[in-house]
């Protein structure tokens, strides 16, 4: 395995945590909305490594966010087209 890079890591673990915010704001108050957490996450006193997370904080997406809450489920054993598809359909979905 490939040792990742610290902007790599910080990047990553910026979206690790917006997704587990996510999950923590759907599990109380039952929304999947994307508006801005109250809470700013400090990551580090590096301040390229902190832009590194901020960047990977602000680039999960609306679809992202319902696929990891389970709420838009995958289709079981479709073919890539259709997935790409769906995805697509997600994405405009979110744009909206």
């Amino acid at each position: 395995m490939k040792r990742q890079k610290n902007s790599e890591f910080a990047y990553a673990k910026g979206r690790e945590m917006r997704l587990a915010a996510e999950l923590q704001r759907y599990q109380l108050t039952g929304s999947a909305a994307m508006g801005p957490l109250e809470r700013k996450f400090f990551f580090s006193h590096d301040a390229t490594l902190q832009s590194f997370f901020n960047k990977g904080w602000s680039s999960v997406t609306a679809c992202e966010v319902r696929l990891h809450l389970g709420i838009d489920k995958p289709e079981s054993g479709a073919d890539l087209l259709s997935q790409i598809r769906r995805f697509r359909e997600c994405l405009s979905q979110s744009q909206r």
